[in-house]
């Protein structure tokens, strides 16, 4: 019983999630007065990038309140969840239009609540994240979450820091779930993405013997530690011979696939009795369809955790764990300092950072839909120059 009980969390952890991020979208949605404006990046609707999404000068200014910081931006990057609530695979969030998207943020502290001054003071230069759904980034000035935000370790750059905020979280994270131990052979899918080329370092410091990571960008994975590079558009991990019998993998991470890879793994990884673990990121698809939340329930969240769950009682078969995980100030602030000592390397995709422009903004997600990044993908607000100034 009680490990059924620990294989339904993630749900509850998701429900609650939605409920308030919500809750905060709604609040950001809410008109502010037109008393000034700013530049902007605004969705007219939901749908293409091409189609609806436009850098505007007329957005009105966010207006302070008691419970949000307010920053001037520098740095923002995307995540998945930023295009795939532009495209309007994310109805359930209930996101209108327009709205300004982006969440993970850099930049400098302009309003303080006095709830939050002993924290924080105007003049910091700070990251933000956000719970679930991450809106209002791509803007001049930013609304931002306290409770998750930290401030800028010195020797990071605002697009280096806008890259690791929520990333870097999430690489550490897996990591811990997977139980990594020195020695351990892994395999990780999708090792050029924004996560995937902080995990692999992860992987690397923690003394594992042999990684492996999917990609098609070969010569960034071995400036990253990786041992054996598998362009996927050429070779099926499964079906490689030299990763059979004796040299099966501790541990498949799965960062970009789903279900499939979860079905097709078992050639190369060895079963629960060795050890054998498969830590699904993607539960099911990397495309999620979230209209309901029947939909949300039936097709995204219970197949994986009906495999969690069968997974118990099963003697053969690896292990395997659904993470769901999230950024805490905590994570921030370590994975920001390890990169500021050097110990982390921060990887921009080689077109970032893209302009604050219509053209640059819509580059930036289209390249992201096309899943054509290796690193992070980044929109610089601020020039550097200008941005020195602001700090000043």
């Amino acid at each position: 019983f009680y490990k059924m009980k620990q294989a339904a969390l993630p749900l509850v952890w998701f429900l609650t999630q939605i409920y308030s991020s919500h809750s905060l979208i709604m609040a950001a949605n809410a008109p502010t007065p037109d008393s000034s404006t700013m530049k902007a990046a605004s969705a007219s609707a939901l749908g293409p990038p091409d189609q609806v999404l436009t850098v505007v000068n007329d957005m009105p200014r966010p207006e302070p309140d008691d419970k949000s910081l307010i920053i001037k931006v520098q740095a923002c990057s995307l995540s998945p969840g930023d295009y795939r609530g532009l495209l309007g695979d994310k109805k359930i969030i209930h996101k209108t239009a327009p709205y300004i998207p982006g969440g993970d943020v850099c930049g400098t502290v302009t309003y303080v609540p006095e709830a939050y001054q002993k924290a924080f003071q105007v003049g910091d230069s700070v990251v933000a994240t956000w719970d679930m759904f991450g809106i209002g980034g791509l803007a001049e000035y930013a609304p931002v979450n306290p409770k998750l935000t930290v401030k800028l370790p010195q020797g990071l750059t605002p697009e280096q820091g806008a890259a690791l905020v929520n990333t870097a979280c999430h690489a550490r994270d897996v990591i811990k779930m997977a139980k990594i131990q020195q020695g351990d052979r892994v395999l990780v899918l999708g090792g050029s993405g924004g996560v995937g080329t902080l995990l692999v370092q992860l992987l690397r410091s923690s003394k594992v013997s042999y990684i492996a990571a999917t990609s098609t960008d070969a010569a960034l994975m071995k400036t990253l530690g990786v041992d054996q590079t598998i362009d996927y558009t050429q070779q099926n991990f499964w079906e490689m011979t030299k990763f059979q019998n004796d040299n099966k993998f501790d541990c498949i991470i799965d960062l970009a696939v789903g279900v499939e890879a979860w079905n097709s793994c078992e050639p190369v990884l060895k079963g629960c009795r060795e050890g054998g673990r498969f830590v699904a990121v993607v539960g099911q698809q990397w495309h999620i369809h979230a209209d309901t939340f029947g939909q949300v329930l039936t097709t995204t969240l219970l197949p994986p955790l009906k495999r969690q769950l069968f997974n118990l009682f099963r003697w053969t078969t690896p292990y395997y764990k659904l993470y769901l995980g999230g950024a805490t100030p905590e994570a921030m602030t370590e994975m920001l300092q390890e990169a500021a000592d050097g110990k982390l390397k921060v990887t921009l995709d080689v077109k970032s950072p893209h302009s604050f422009t219509t053209q640059g903004v819509r580059d930036a997600f289209n390249h992201h839909i096309a899943r054509k990044g290796h690193g992070k993908i980044v929109i610089q607000l601020v020039e550097e120059n200008e941005s020195d100034k602001t700090q000043e």
